[in-house]
């Protein structure tokens, strides 16, 4: 009888710590969808904020950049897709923590296609 109940008290704890440890809360956003005119406007900024780089530019440069909005309505860069630095550096740079006029979704990731034009 003993050693029965030792299974049932190591079996409780068990359980108890499994669902103890899946308590926190989930990061995605409850709506999954931002409407086009949210991401026209933050598109819009987002080219803003990345226009007239501060460096010669000689052919076009296609990355991939992706963030999140904190609570203060900021951009939180995620990732550069580049293998250049400079290129990584100076869009972390112009976007990091710089705020929003458009309300996008917090702590939504978002994915976006960023073009430099070169000079040619």
């Amino acid at each position: 009888m003993k050693t029965f109940q030792t299974m049932v008290l190591a079996v409780a704890i068990i359980c108890g710590t499994a669902l103890n440890a899946n308590t926190t809360e989930p990061t995605e956003p409850t709506a999954k969808t931002t409407s086009k005119a949210v991401k026209k406007a933050m598109n819009r900024e987002l080219g803003n904020f990345l226009s007239d780089p501060n460096f010669e530019v000689e052919e076009t440069i296609s990355v991939k950049v992706s963030f999140t909005v904190n609570k203060n309505n900021e951009v939180v860069v995620l990732n550069v897709d580049s293998k250049d630095a400079s290129i990584e550096k100076f869009i972390q740079g112009r976007l990091n923590y710089k705020k929003l006029d458009s309300q996008a979704l917090i702590g939504q990731t978002y994915h976006v296609p960023v073009k430099i034009e070169g000079t040619r």
